[in-house]
Order: C-alpha cells, then structure tokens, then sequence
C-alpha cells in the first residue's frame, strides 16, 4: 500500500492550457509565414510590371505604325476635294469683267480654300493625292491661257502696241510651275516663291484689272475683232487639251490616262465658266451677230466635257460594252465645242 499511496501521480493535461497554448503557437510559427505571404504579392507585382516593361516597346511600335498607316489615306481623304459647281458665280460689281471676276475666284478658290496640292512634300497626307491636284493643274492652265489671250486682245486694240500691266502680271504668274513649294529641287538651301503664292498673286492682278474697269482706267477690249481673238484662243486651247487626250496609252489605261483624264476635266470646267462669263460680258455683240444660240450649245458641250466623275478612269475600247473610254467621251464634246466656237469666231468677221 505504502507504493502505491508514494507513487508519482501521472500527469495529465489541461485542456484549458492546452487551449490558451495553442494560440501562442501558432502566433509563433505565423511570424515567419507573414513575410513570405508579403514576399509572393510583391513578387507577383513585380513580374507583372516587368512583363508589361517588356510589352511596352511592341506596343508602342504597333501604335507608330498604325498612326502612320492612318496618317495618309485618312489625312489625304480629308483634304481631297474635286470641285466642280457648275452654277458657281462670284460676286463682282457692274461695270466689272464677269470673265475676269471668274478667273480670279477660281484661283482664290483653289489655292485658298481648298489647298493647293500639285507642290505638298511627301511628309503631307495630300502628297498622295492624285485626282485633286491633275483637276486643279488643269484649272490653272485655263485660266493662263485666258489671261493671256486677254492681254492679246488688249495689245491688237492700243496704238502703239502695249500690254495691260495686270493682265500681263497675271498671266506670267499662272505661266509658273505647279509643283514649287518653298525650296528649290536643284539647290534645297535656297528658298524659292510656291506655286500657290504665284498663283495668288496672279488672281490679285485679275482682281485689281477690275477694281481699274470701274474706275475708269482701263477698258475691257471692245468690238468683234477682240472677241474673236478670244474665241479662236480659246478654240485652240480645246483642240490642244483634246489631242493630248487622243495619245495612244493601251487598250484599258493606267496612270497617264487617268492623269490626262483630270487635267482635261479641270480645264474644260475653267473655260465653261469663263466662256459663259465671257458671254455675259459680250451679250450685246452675241445678240448683234446673232449667236446667242450658238454661243449656248457651245457652253453645253464644254459641261458635258466637264460633268463625269468616275471612280476609275478607263481607256477602253470603241465597242467595249462592259468597259467605258471615259478619254473619248471627253474628247468629243471638247471637239464638239471647238466646231462650235470656230464657227461663232467666222461668224464675227
């Protein structure tokens, strides 16, 4: 008895300690998984920010690329514009030229609201236009032509033989380049006159010839000798726009027909408006001679030349039923109101 009453009492647990234990345990052995929970987060951050470090290059290079590849047709389209209004009228005050009047703002048009094209640099959108700056080429050529014509019809009536000092201005300004812009090709350092601010220039001297009709200073050129200068001038110049067309360029076109096709265009369209604004101008001396009539369906020729507006300039063959000669068609009403010109022009004699 006496070993069992001396015998070490077997220790159990408490189930209190061992629950207030169990917490300072775990507190202890969480110290060190706080750490490595904030070290995977971070971690995980940072292999993002790398990972986008490294897309950031691609991307922006994706980005260039897109801006350039929008850069142009989206710029060019924009800036595209083929104006052909054939009721366009500007204003011009009595005792003025409404053929002059009519040059003038063709110009202003062309070179100050809608841009000129033909001379923009590469780095421009509208550099890879094609249609806008061969239709604005053509207006120019008309209206030099018809500013010199004016000068000639001034110089046949003065005794002695002088030129009209704006006139002549004008027509030597609209005789410049139409793809200048501010360097010389030839010499890149020097800087050179542009072509839209010669043709600028040469709708101010258009403009002052008026402004000096009013006035009294200078005279448009009287009689029917002076209006069938102008006539036949301007019969030539249909003619010579006309040939140009009538080149052999293959069976279906490529770029010099669609080229052609635009300057034509835009020089049918200039002497349409400035040949009915001549008309105007000379309405007594048509109705004298009697070719009022005459004079009208020469202007409807010269529209019709003018009106298409195809998408794709074709050169197709003379029988073709599927594929238009938009070429031909505009070289037959140019040469019918070239007949119909030269006649008025006998009729003047």
């Amino acid at each position: 008895m006496t070993d069992d009453v001396h015998a070490p009492a077997e220790k159990t647990a408490d189930p209190l300690i061992e629950a207030e234990a169990d917490p300072l345990i775990e507190a202890e052995g969480g110290e060190d998984s706080v750490p490595e929970s904030q070290d995977g987060i971070l971690g995980t951050v940072r292999d993002q920010i790398v990972a986008q470090g490294r897309r950031l290059p691609a991307l922006a290079a994706i980005g260039v690329l897109l801006a350039i590849l929008l850069y142009y047709p989206v710029g060019a389209w924009r800036f595209h514009v083929i104006d052909d209004d054939a009721n366009f009228v500007p204003s011009y005050q009595n005792g003025q030229s409404l053929s002059v009047a009519i040059a003038a703002a063709l110009i202003h048009r062309e070179v100050d609201i809608h841009g000129w094209v033909a001379n923009k640099p590469f780095f421009m959108p509208a550099a890879i236009l094609d249609d806008m700056p061969n239709y604005q080429i053509g207006i120019i050529a008309a209206t030099a032509r018809f500013a010199q014509s004016m000068n000639e019809a001034k110089q046949g009536e003065s005794e002695p033989s002088t030129a009209d000092a704006d006139l002549d201005r004008a027509a030597d300004f609209l005789r410049y380049a139409p793809d200048v812009w501010h360097f010389d090709q030839t010499s890149p350092w020097n800087t050179v006159p542009s072509s839209d601010k010669q043709y600028r220039n040469a709708g101010w001297a258009l403009e002052n010839y008026n402004h000096r009709l009013i006035a009294g200073e200078t005279t448009l050129p009287q009689g029917a000798g002076s209006l069938r200068h102008l006539a036949e001038r301007a019969a030539e110049d249909m003619e010579a726009v006309a040939a140009g067309l009538s080149r052999p360029i293959g069976p279906r076109g490529d770029w010099r027909s669609d080229k052609s096709f635009w300057q034509a265009k835009g020089h049918a369209y200039a002497q349409f408006l400035m040949l009915r604004g001549l008309g105007a101008d000379y309405a007594d001396l048509l109705a004298e001679r009697g070719q009022v009539e005459a004079w009208s369906l020469m202007l409807a020729e010269l529209q019709h030349a003018a009106a298409p507006r195809p998408w794709f300039v074709t050169h197709g063959s003379d029988d073709s039923l599927f594929l238009p000669n938009h070429l031909a068609n505009e070289g037959f009403h140019l040469l019918r109101a070239h007949a119909e010109l030269m006649r008025i022009a006998e009729a003047l004699r």
